[in-house]
């Protein structure tokens, strides 16, 4: 893949990214706050952001958000084989849930 199509796709992602988040917001702002992980402030300044402030920050060579999975052995837990797959996704809810409660701790 050529360095101008990993900028497109960032570009890409980071728009995505950001209209997603706007539409969460707008439909249940508590439960938005929870799945992408952001605080009260953080959901008011997305959901006010108008269409060209969307545009500029989506064409930065960043990623304009990031994994909550900080380390190796959470994405190893989260990827093995599970026989009860209700039971893996309560898992994954489970522990982006405590990463949360950890930053918003700390």
């Amino acid at each position: 893949m050529q360095d101008d199509d990993i900028l497109k796709c960032i570009h890409h992602l980071n728009l995505s990214t950001l209209l997603l988040s706007q539409k969460m917001i707008e439909k249940d702002k508590v439960m938005a706050m929870y799945r992408l992980g952001i605080d009260e402030k953080t959901a008011d300044i997305l959901s006010n952001l108008s269409a060209s402030q969307m545009l500029v920050l989506s064409e930065t060579n960043q990623l304009t958000f990031q994994f909550r999975f900080k380390n190796s052995a959470m994405m190893e837990k989260l990827t093995e084989e599970s026989r009860v797959s209700d039971i893996k996704q309560m898992h994954t809810g489970i522990l982006l849930s405590s990463l949360l409660l950890d930053s918003i701790n700390k």
